[in-house]
């Protein structure tokens, strides 16, 4: 595309590039192009300020250029090293009008700028929530975060850097979230969740935990049916088959789901037979499974199953009705072996943790 045909485009179109541009660069390089697109980036508004990647200096004169008004994101990770820039924030920017933010990503510790910046940031049009704690005790983060599961608009919610006690929580009655990443959870706080977010649609844990002291008290209930849950991302677990029939009985309704899982030896949940009997019987409307799974092989024996093992992958259900490609890797040197559908899902799942 040459630089004419650039300057030909709709102003609303440039502003969907700008919309992957950070400030800096906006206001430092494309408004100094040329007389139209220093007009184009006048009437900009969708502004993202990373407290990491701008200069306390250009911050000064951002805030001279941008209207709070305009600014719809906000991420202020490292907030305990970022003291002065966040005083140069609060004091050149009008916080009350910050009326548009739509997305926040924090970086909470226990320092006092935390309140000092929280109770300065206008929440009532939030969309996105992502917390990034090191603090010890994450409950002061509650009221916070409570505060904002109320407002009308808010839909994504990620605490996946973050330790809280799901249970501590006092979700509001008919709360709209409809994206939630959490650090960990167990067969008890995902049932919780299940019950109190009814227009959930995407689940995310980097852990899911099981307490087998207590498992048969923390099973769901075989009866509990939650149809509104459309994807369920698992990181890091050690279910067995048995346990992930359980879970997924809750969701008949799941159409994406994507498992990762780091194990010492082979287990149940490399039998494709019982994957495909339990897709066929308990989730009808799976369009997307994705997995990875890998495993140290203990024994020689372990290795001579691995043809078994990929045979039931190669199956009519998995080959042709449903079109998803296992492969096995197998490594002589570690005696381990890497079982994954195609393509490799880890990284792609990594980049779900993120807030968008």
């Amino acid at each position: 595309m040459t630089d004419a045909s650039l300057l030909a485009l709709p102003v609303e179109l440039i502003h969907r590039i700008l919309n992957n541009l950070d400030a800096c660069s906006i206001i430092f390089s494309v408004r100094e192009v040329c007389r139209r697109f220093y007009q184009i980036v006048n009437l900009y508004d969708q502004y993202e300020l990373n407290f990491d990647s701008i200069s306390q200096s250009r911050l000064k004169i951002i805030s001279r250029f941008i209207q709070p008004e305009k600014i719809t994101s906000l991420v202020l990770l490292n907030m305990c090293y970022k003291s002065e820039k966040i005083k140069i924030f609060l004091s050149f920017f009008d916080t009350s009008r910050l009326t548009r933010i739509q997305s926040i990503t924090l970086g909470l510790s226990n320092q006092a700028n935390d309140s000092q910046v929280l109770q300065h940031l206008n929440i009532s049009n939030l969309v996105s929530l992502n917390i990034h704690s090191t603090s010890n005790c994450p409950d002061k983060e509650l009221p916070f975060i409570l505060k904002v599961m109320t407002q009308p608009k808010f839909r994504k919610m990620c605490l996946a850097e973050s330790y809280h006690n799901i249970t501590t929580i006092s979700w509001p009655n008919l709360c709209t979230i409809t994206f939630l990443t959490i650090k960990s959870c167990s067969y008890k706080e995902y049932n919780l969740i299940l019950q109190r977010l009814p227009y959930l649609r995407t689940f995310i844990t980097t852990e899911f935990i099981t307490d087998k002291s207590n498992q048969s008290n923390s099973l769901p209930s075989a009866s509990a049916c939650y149809s509104k849950l459309m994807s369920l991302m698992i990181f890091n677990n050690s279910l067995s088959i048995t346990e992930f029939e359980s879970i997924l009985s809750l969701t008949p309704s799941l159409v994406k789901l994507k498992l990762i899982s780091y194990r010492s030896n082979l287990d149940s949940i490399t039998n494709g037979s019982d994957w495909e009997y339990l897709i066929q019987n308990t989730l009808p409307s799976l369009k997307t499974f994705e997995f990875f799974f890998s495993y140290a092989l203990r024994k020689e024996s372990d290795s001579e199953d691995l043809t078994l093992m990929i045979d039931r992958f190669r199956t009519s259900f998995w080959l042709q009705e449903k079109i998803w490609i296992i492969t096995c890797d197998y490594f002589l040197k570690g005696n381990a072996i890497n079982l994954y559908t195609t393509p490799m899902c880890t990284k792609d799942f990594e980049k779900q943790l993120e807030p968008h």
